[in-house]
């Protein structure tokens, strides 16, 4: 059995749609699907990001059917890290394809990419209830780095006691180019 793992190209986002959908609802914080046309719309972002360089949307596949996906980009890692990493920010097989190697496939083209990219460092986001994902990357030397904690920008606006409209621009249009970075990259 052959497992091919290559960059998604545009005409490949419908045949990754079910495992982009699986790897969301498994990975603990969603529980039912997104509608198809959304799911498309943010794989789409991702190849057009893709095409800039510093990101990758991958497919794996045996034969003409994807089993596994994975996205990664560079990262500066911020001052937490001594060089410029690889992230990977999903890494999914489809369920009857698991303990075949597709994953270890996904993980070693990361790795080559990394390598090719002069980055010495990997990083994982590991949801906290997958445990039998997070001793899959400690197999593979992955070990704990930091604790991510994410809240919503009007939770955590809602506990500051800000209220009236925010100046997105600051002034300088700073937080409206990361803004729209955001929403290039699907976030």
């Amino acid at each position: 059995m052959d497992i091919a793992v290559r960059d998604v190209t545009m005409d490949q986002l419908e045949q990754v749609a079910p495992l982009w959908d699986q790897a969301w609802r498994v990975s603990g914080r969603r529980r039912t699907a997104v509608p198809l046309a959304l799911s498309i719309d943010r794989m789409r972002r991702r190849v057009d990001l893709a095409a800039g360089g510093g990101y990758r949307f991958l497919g794996a596949w045996i034969d003409d059917t994807p089993v596994g996906i994975a996205t990664v980009s560079l990262t500066d890692g911020g001052p937490m890290m001594d060089a410029p990493g690889v992230h990977i920010h999903v890494l999914h097989v489809d369920e009857e394809h698991r303990n075949r190697r597709v994953g270890t496939a996904l993980l070693t083209e990361v790795t080559r990419w990394a390598g090719s990219l002069g980055s010495d460092q990997v990083v994982v986001d590991v949801p906290p209830a997958s445990r039998d994902v997070a001793r899959w990357y400690a197999a593979w030397g992955f070990g704990p780095y930091l604790n991510r904690r994410v809240g919503t920008t009007s939770g955590i606006r809602r506990r500051l006691g800000m209220r009236g409209p925010v100046d997105l621009t600051n002034g300088r249009g700073r937080l409206a180019a990361a803004t729209a970075m955001g929403r290039a990259a699907g976030r």
